[in-house]
């Protein structure tokens, strides 16, 4: 694949106040949709990789994910309906998502970001070889302060305030 191809964590990143219960809480922040809309322009490839505990605690009902990802402009997306208890390989902080997209894509990880505000985001990507941008949305904070330690081997290519501001920054360094 010769896009470069950029992962995106869904809530806290792409939108979402708060602890996001029910899937249709989520709303997008204000520039998401402007971020996917400069990836696609500017010949980036946007998955989303998405942990959705709400499917697995029956509280998902019959919520439409590709719809909203299709809507938003993502090329594909991969969730992960697991919840913690679950121990499964696609729930973040494990690749298991990352390398789905891999496989199917035929991916090289080292030319490819990660964009999340979780610790968890960051240590996906980084086992994995991904370049990391943490933005300061959602938890981002926490995993600049409380949370640094549980993702200390690395360091974010990019602190972004927002998705869009990680998009202008991805703009720039082509």
């Amino acid at each position: 694949m010769e896009k470069t191809v950029i992962l995106i964590d869904r809530d806290g990143t792409m939108g979402g106040e708060g602890y996001i219960e029910f899937p249709w809480q989520y709303s997008p922040y204000p520039g998401t949709k402007k971020a996917f809309e400069m990836m696609n322009a500017n010949g980036f490839f946007p998955i989303i990789v998405t942990n959705q505990s709400c499917v697995a605690r029956g509280k998902a009902g019959d919520y439409d994910f590709a719809a909203e990802f299709r809507e938003i402009g993502a090329a594909d997306w991969f969730i992960c309906p697991h919840d913690n208890q679950d121990n499964c390989d696609c729930r973040k902080p494990e690749s298991g998502l990352i390398l789905q997209a891999q496989e199917k894509y035929g991916l090289d990880l080292s030319k490819a970001y990660m964009i999340g505000d979780r610790w968890s985001d960051m240590v996906a990507g980084g086992r994995v070889g991904t370049k990391l941008i943490l933005v300061r949305t959602g938890r981002g904070e926490e995993a600049l302060g409380c949370d640094r330690n549980k993702w200390s081997e690395y360091t974010p290519d990019y602190i972004a305030e927002n998705l869009y501001d990680a998009v202008c920054w991805l703009c720039k360094q082509k």
